[in-house]
């Protein structure tokens, strides 16, 4: 889709998506390492108006709070910032990652009791499918068929349910009721991997029962 634009970087090859509102500013899913500087380096005038977080790993928020340093743009989240939720501290203690995610300032935090909300002039549909984290939010555009899922499912496969706060049986049950019973021609945008649709994981994703 010629609106989206996509930037891999981090340790765990994350996806940060530029998504380009009809009054040509932009909104932001996820913030991985590098990916305000990459902004930018392309467009330095660019009005980033909000950025969404999936949840809170350290791969999805490395770059979050310089996104708020360059752009001035609103953080959304499923929960406040959250030092356990970012699994930093593991991540450098267990696998010997040299991280250092700086603390942010969430503006707007999404309860379970907002459902809806408009961003960029759109509207946005807002989805808790907690299983791979305690604060996962899946970002869907009905209008446009397109959904932003973090790390709830990917191209083939789901989210890993081994890390804290992660429930397999939360997962599924999640990626049943609120992304795959969208329409089949809606595409999936993941935090990490290739994009898909609907379709495509009913017809071929292994973990979908």
């Amino acid at each position: 889709m010629d609106r989206i634009r996509v930037y891999t970087g981090g340790v765990a090859s994350c996806n940060g998506y530029l998504f380009k509102t009809k009054d040509n500013t932009y909104v932001a899913v996820d913030a991985p390492s590098g990916f305000a500087d990459w902004i930018y380096s392309k467009k330095p005038d660019i009005i980033i108006t909000d950025l969404l977080i999936t949840h809170q790993h350290f791969d999805h928020v490395e770059d979050a709070c310089r996104m708020r340093q360059i752009f001035d743009c609103r953080i959304h989240a499923g929960q406040p910032y959250n030092e356990n939720l970012t699994l930093e501290k593991m991540a450098r203690d267990a696998w010997g990652l040299p991280l250092n995610v700086q603390p942010f300032v969430v503006d707007e935090v999404l309860t379970s009791d907002i459902h809806t909300a408009n961003w960029g002039g759109l509207l946005w549909h807002l989805h808790q499918v907690p299983g791979h984290s305690a604060d996962s939010i899946v970002y869907d555009l009905p209008d446009e068929g397109i959904m932003f899922t973090g790390d709830v499912i990917f191209a083939g496969s789901i989210g890993r349910t081994d890390l804290p706060g992660g429930n397999l049986r939360l997962l599924k049950k999640g990626i049943e009721t609120k992304v795959l019973n969208q329409p089949a021609t809606t595409m999936i945008f993941p935090g990490h991997g290739p994009y898909t649709t609907v379709k495509n994981e009913l017809l071929t994703n292994p973990f979908i029962s």
